[in-house]
C-alpha cells in the first residue's frame, strides 16, 4: 500500500485503506446494501490496494478511479454506479463553492 497520498489541495497525508473500505461501504448502502456482502467489501478493498501498489498511484483522484474500475471489474455495478454518482455530485459541489468564493472575493475586494 502507498505510504501517503496527495489530496486535492496538494497536502500529503498517510494512506488509510479504511477510507477506501468506508467509501465502498457507503456506496453499497446507497443501493440498499444488496450488491455486496461484508466479505465482498473487504475483497474489493484489498484488490484496490494491490492495484495502487502495482501502479504507484498517489493522488486521491487516481485512487478513486481505481475504486470505480475495480467495482466494475468484479461486477458490482450497482455499487459502482452509486460511487460514481457520489463522486460527480461532490465534484459539482466543489466547483460551485469555488465559483461562489470567486464571486465573494470579487465583491469584497472591489474598489
Amino acid at each position: 500500500m502507498p505510504a501517503s497520498i496527495m489530496k486535492r489541495d496538494g497536502a500529503s497525508v498517510p494512506f488509510d485503506s479504511v477510507k477506501i473500505l468506508n467509501a465502498i461501504t457507503k456506496a453499497n448502502q446507497a443501493v440498499g446494501g444488496e450488491d455486496m456482502s461484508p466479505t465482498d467489501l473487504l475483497f474489493v478493498t484489498e484488490k484496490v490496494c494491490r492495484k495502487l501498489d502495482e501502479r504507484s498511484l498517489r493522488h486521491v483522484e487516481e485512487i478513486q478511479d481505481v475504486v470505480e474500475e475495480t467495482l466494475i471489474q468484479y461486477d458490482y455495478a450497482k455499487t459502482a454506479k452509486a460511487y460514481i454518482l457520489y463522486r460527480a455530485e461532490r465534484t459539482r459541489i466543489r466547483n460551485m463553492n469555488t465559483k461562489l468564493m470567486k464571486i465573494y472575493e470579487d465583491l469584497t475586494f472591489r474598489d
